[in-house]
């Protein structure tokens, strides 16, 4: 753990996410293509984007949205980058522009690119709806939409794909989206087409469903360390640490409520710390009076409501002062805090407790235990 001095900054060790991407590029023995959407899963996107794109297992990178993709651009990289999300008819011409791949799900979506198109084809992947009934096109429609799209002249079919719905499950129901997407591959092979690269799998499914890997995997969560599925421990590392600073603390007397509504009263005399984080910064509300922290390698208990800026702990037999760093998420010695964990507490998974960190949180990039860069909120 590096102690600094912002008031709330997220740390973020390179090495332990090099060690996960190793972990998944091996156990996929296809290339990647990361997902880094939504700020890299709140670690970063722009500052971790030639981190991660520069690897030799590493095709490209996916994100969400133009925007995202254009993030990247402006941080110089210049490698592969897929949408997933698909495209408006007003950002066409910027995904031309900046050659950017695009994943499609009807003919119209493919035609809007091609008006855009110059001299170079634009790149696509057709999306295949298997089961998540979100994007893609349907099953019964899916073999033609190949076939139209690879009739246009100024399309370049880079890369046909699904998405698993039930990946955490090795008996769920992925295998019968697998299933139907080797059909589908069938029918436009069967049809006269080499097929593109295909790929299907994310972080759970490169674990659990070795049929899903294919020709690229798209893992997301796993490349910050988080292992969603159950069974064994994989040996995937958490990445992020979420970190803040007490401004004060206190003696209360007993008796003494704290926080908005009063939810918790002095059960003694006893001291508590104000640290410097709260909703905004990812610290959730619904985390009240239920979650612990770390200061100094032991456990602290948070106390009263959460608020925007602030949390308060029970720092009664801490050894605790103005400025010391608390462990909201993460390690400290021996002790640790899971994103996994606070999951639970809010009733909801790691995904949403990591893309939740606020963007006044200042990230500090790790290497070999020293601070590599460190990117401060826009003022």
């Amino acid at each position: 753990m590096v102690k600094l001095h912002y008031p709330v900054y997220a740390e973020i060790d390179l090495d332990r996410m090099h060690s996960n991407l190793d972990l998944l590029g091996k156990r996929a023995s296809v290339p990647m293509l990361p997902v880094i959407k939504a700020n890299a899963y709140g670690h970063g996107a722009a500052a971790l984007a030639n981190e991660i794109g520069s690897r030799s297992d590493v095709a490209g990178l996916s994100v969400g949205t133009v925007d995202e993709a254009l993030e990247l651009r402006k941080a110089g990289y210049k490698g592969r980058a897929l949408v997933l999300d698909g495209v408006f008819a007003e950002q066409a011409a910027q995904v031309v522009r900046h050659k950017l791949e695009v994943v499609v799900s009807s003919i119209d979506q493919v035609k809007m690119l091609v008006a855009k198109a110059a001299r170079s084809p634009v790149s696509i992947h057709l999306k295949i709806n298997t089961g998540m009934t979100r994007l893609g096109a349907d099953p019964e429609n899916a073999v033609e939409l190949y076939k139209k799209a690879a009739s246009m002249k100024k399309t370049a079919i880079v890369g046909v794909m699904t998405h698993l719905a039930d990946s955490n499950k090795r008996k769920g129901y992925a295998p019968v989206q697998i299933k139907i997407f080797d059909d589908i591959l069938s029918s436009i092979r069967a049809s006269g087409f080499s097929l593109p690269a295909r790929h299907a799998a994310n972080t759970a499914a490169v674990f659990l469903h070795p049929k899903a890997r294919y020709d690229m995997v798209r893992p997301g969560i796993g490349v910050y360390g988080i292992q969603e599925f159950g069974g064994r421990d994989v040996g995937l590392k958490p990445v992020l640490s979420l970190r803040a600073r007490i401004m004060i603390a206190r003696r209360l007397l007993k008796g003494t409520p704290v926080s908005y509504e009063m939810t918790w009263v002095a059960p003694r005399k006893c001291k508590v710390a104000v640290v410097c984080a709260g909703y905004a910064d990812g610290y959730s509300r619904s985390f009240s009076n239920k979650a612990h922290a770390i200061i100094n390698g032991g456990k602290i208990r948070q106390i009263g409501i959460i608020c925007m800026d602030n949390c308060l702990f029970d720092v009664t037999y801490a050894n605790a002062k103005t400025g010391d760093v608390v462990t909201l998420i993460g390690e400290d010695k021996k002790a640790a805090v899971k994103a996994v964990e606070l999951a639970r507490l809010a009733k909801t998974i790691s995904y949403e407790i990591l893309c939740g960190i606020g963007q006044r949180a200042t990230r500090v990039y790790i290497r070999s235990g020293k601070v590599e860069k460190v990117d401060r909120p826009k003022s």
